[in-house]
This record gives C-alpha cells, sequence and structure tokens, in this order.
C-alpha cells in the first residue's frame, strides 16, 4: 500500500517529473476533457494544483473559474488550509477535486466541505488514485530507482467515495477508470455503461474520476389525507339542500 508522510501536504514534484508520471497526466488529460465540456454553470474551482495546472479550468463550460490550493501552492488563485473553504455555502455551480483528498489529513472532512459549497443544482469531479491497483502496492516498496508517491491519507476505494458521496446527497452519475498499464490495459474506460471486460479488470485501474450530482429530496408537508380534508362546509352545503321525493 503507500507510503504514508508524517507532513501537512504531500511532495508530489519529484514523483510527478518521471516519465511515467508524465504519460498519467496525459490519460487524466484526456478524461477530464471528455468530462467537463458537458458540466455547464456560472462559476467552477478546481480545489488542487496537480500536475496539470489548470487543467480542468481551460475545458470547463462555466463563465467563471478559480483555483483553489493548499498553503504550499505558488499557482493558485486562493490558498487555504485544506480544511475549511474561504466559501459561501451553495455558490459553486461545478467543483473539481483534482487529487486533493490525497494531500490532505481528512480527505472525508474536505470532502463534506466541497459539499456545502455545491449549490443545488451543482455537479463535482473528483479525481483520486486506486488504493486497490497494482500501482499503489508498488509505491509501498522501497525503490532507489524513481521517487515513490507518498500521500498524506489513504485514499478512499470509488466504492466507499460513492457511499460517502449519496451521504452528502450527491448522486453519482460517471464512473471513469485510467491509468498506465494497469496491469492488463492503459488507457480510460467508462465503467457506467463502457465494456463488460473493462469493468472486470477496471478495480486494477492506476487512478478513478467519478462524476456526481447534488440530489436533494424536497421536503413538503405532511397533514392528513386528502379525504380527511374534505368537509366541514361540503358537509354544510349538503345538509341544507332539500330533497323532494316522489312517489
Amino acid at each position: 500500500m503507500f507510503r504514508f508522510l508524517s507532513s501537512k501536504y504531500t511532495q508530489s514534484s519529484a514523483w510527478l517529473a518521471t516519465p511515467k508520471a508524465r504519460l498519467f497526466l496525459q490519460y487524466e488529460r484526456r478524461v477530464v476533457q471528455r468530462i467537463l465540456p458537458g458540466l455547464t454553470g456560472y462559476r467552477c474551482v478546481q480545489i488542487g494544483s496537480w500536475g496539470n495546472d489548470r487543467c480542468a479550468l481551460e475545458s470547463t463550460g462555466t463563465l467563471c473559474h478559480w483555483q483553489l490550493g493548499f498553503d504550499d501552492s505558488r499557482s493558485a488563485d486562493i490558498r487555504f488550509d485544506g480544511q475549511h473553504l474561504p466559501l459561501a455555502s451553495a455558490s459553486i455551480d461545478v467543483i473539481v477535486v483534482a487529487h486533493a483528498l490525497e494531500r490532505v489529513a481528512q480527505p472525508h472532512a474536505l470532502l463534506r466541505e466541497c459539499a456545502r459549497v455545491l449549490s443545488e443544482r451543482g455537479q463535482m469531479v473528483v479525481l483520486a488514485f486506486n488504493p486497490l491497483s497494482p500501482w499503489a502496492l508498488r509505491q509501498g516498496l522501497v525503490s532507489r530507482r524513481q521517487p515513490a508517491f507518498q500521500p498524506c491519507s489513504a485514499p478512499p476505494s470509488a466504492a466507499r467515495l460513492c457511499d460517502w458521496l449519496r451521504l452528502l446527497e450527491l448522486e453519482p452519475e460517471q464512473l471513469w477508470r485510467y491509468g498506465v498499464g494497469a496491469p492488463f490495459f492503459g488507457g480510460a474506460y467508462e465503467m457506467f455503461g463502457g465494456r463488460r471486460w473493462a469493468r472486470c479488470v477496471g478495480w486494477s485501474a492506476q487512478s478513478y474520476a467519478i462524476v456526481a450530482r447534488r440530489h436533494v429530496i424536497p421536503r413538503t408537508r405532511i397533514g392528513p389525507p386528502a379525504w380527511r380534508r374534505v368537509t366541514r362546509p361540503a358537509l354544510a352545503r349538503h345538509s341544507s339542500v332539500r330533497v323532494t321525493c316522489r312517489r
């Protein structure tokens, strides 16, 4: 499994400079370019400064967009502590979490903050590494040849992340699996409605992307049934009518 860092944020610059990391970023850029043009709205926020800086902001269909980074980010428009988003509640239409869950100590708390600032019809895209992949297992081995990616906390699996999103009133709509080699295929595949053989081996992909939409159940007032709402006026009207019988 992954080797975790004791520091607050991960130092992933050494791993991103490797050839396999650059190939992985190409696959991820293709997935992002297929997902984000279909997400529209007024405001879009990308959380996390990843290898593809502003990759989400260039292909999104929103009017305004910003990038939020951690305290160690230099290219971000806004910096925050990784726990509290400096945004108003229900003010963002599209949120892209670009491998930010691996860089914080409490990924569930960050996801809850993202759900707080998301609007009623908002959508969220989460990019995360797959902790069950063979690539993640190799990162835990001591190797002197290439630097390893060391997250700050264990990233959730795709199934667990879907459960977290449903608890936050977000319904997953798309699931993409992608990565380098992993080990049966390389590239990107959509799991919901995709090829059957890709579903069988998709659990071993290096990374995944989940697209979820806000799903708020409307609150209706609970009152008496319709047949009880009748009726005093109706009974009064019927009682005042005289019925004449003719034989």
